[in-house]
């Protein structure tokens, strides 16, 4: 097993065991006679830190019961007290935490928020443990190919940025576009004709009609539609 593997196991709570011990500890299993014995050298202060933070991998939560503390505060709590470029710097930050942490960094600082997984040195086994990570400390269900999906630490933040907080402005306008479409489309056309808005509503949507058209011809089609069809017209440029 390497470095990394090695500061895996030891995250969790497990500790290596050496050749001497090793050997060892086969020869009494070999005495004991038991069909199924399992030896592991246990860190129970790192499972009980697991088990109240409610990380602890299920195979090992009978080992260290513990009941699970209360988060101090959710993201999506925090994100509601900040604006633009805070709420950017809260999620990178809790990003970076995780990177750190799965890579064995004593501090986010040693994150760069650019550069690509691959190249900070995570394998599979590390992106499955950042999307765990990051799914507790969001209480977001993250897709299992969130690193491959989202190559850096800034792109991560920037998708769970846009699931948990998305940007309040940009769904007002889209709130806004279909509040307009009603309206209009609740409108009879022959109101629409009688304050002149028809040759207004062909106007934004074609500026130049087609010269072959007359334009006896081109009103008279309008005269022809339903609201909705106008709706159409005038948003998709259709004439």
């Amino acid at each position: 097993m390497d470095e990394a593997a090695l500061a895996r196991l030891s995250r969790i709570g497990i500790g290596t065991i050496s050749a001497e011990l090793g050997l060892a500890l086969f020869d009494r299993a070999v005495a004991a006679g038991a069909a199924l014995l399992a030896p592991v050298r246990l860190d129970l202060a790192a499972l009980r830190a697991q088990a109240r933070s409610g990380s602890l991998p299920a195979l090992l939560r009978g080992l260290a019961p513990a009941r699970r503390t209360e988060a101090v505060r959710s993201l999506a709590q925090r994100l509601a007290g900040e604006t633009g470029a805070n709420r950017e710097r809260v999620v990178l930050d809790v990003v970076r935490a995780q990177v750190a942490a799965v890579l064995g960094h004593a501090s986010a600082d040693a994150v760069e928020p650019g550069r690509a997984f691959k190249d900070l040195g995570f394998d599979s086994l590390s992106a499955v443990e950042l999307r765990n990570g990051l799914t507790r400390a969001t209480d977001v269900r993250l897709p299992a190919t969130l690193v491959f999906d989202h190559p850096t630490p800034e792109a991560i933040a920037q998708y769970l940025l846009s699931v948990i907080a998305p940007d309040p402005v940009a769904n007002d306008h889209g709130s806004q576009d279909e509040d307009i479409r009603a309206l209009v489309a609740s409108i009879p056309v022959a109101r629409l004709r009688r304050a002149g808005l028809l040759d207004t509503l062909r106007a934004l949507a074609d500026d130049e009609p087609p010269a072959s058209a007359p334009a006896d011809q081109a009103r008279a089609s309008i005269d022809d539609m339903d609201a909705a069809a106008l709706i159409r017209m005038a948003a998709g440029g259709a004439g």
